[in-house]
């Protein structure tokens, strides 16, 4: 998330930017005003990615995890003592 919240952050200068550039040049400010839209998605779907990579790691290297996901999702009791409390 800290790509995105870089980029949610350094917002209001970039407006205040684009807005003094509008007056001056109008297609340069649409170019980075688009240039910096494209640099936010890209910072969105890495968050993304990461995500879903936690998750997939988590699948595949933690006995525990798998166990809990699976009494989850089948709604099943699981023996023992529970990895999220009872």
């Amino acid at each position: 998330m800290t790509p995105v919240l870089v980029c949610s952050v350094y917002v209001p200068y970039q407006i205040e930017k684009l807005q003094a550039l509008m007056s001056v040049d109008f297609y340069t400010a649409w170019y980075d005003t688009q240039y910096f839209q494209f640099l936010y998605d890209i910072a969105t779907l890495v968050s993304y990615f990461n995500a879903t990579f936690n998750f997939a790691i988590y699948v595949f290297s933690g006995s525990k995890f798998r166990a809990e996901l699976r009494s989850l999702l089948c709604c099943k009791e699981k023996q023992g003592t529970r990895l999220f409390g009872s």
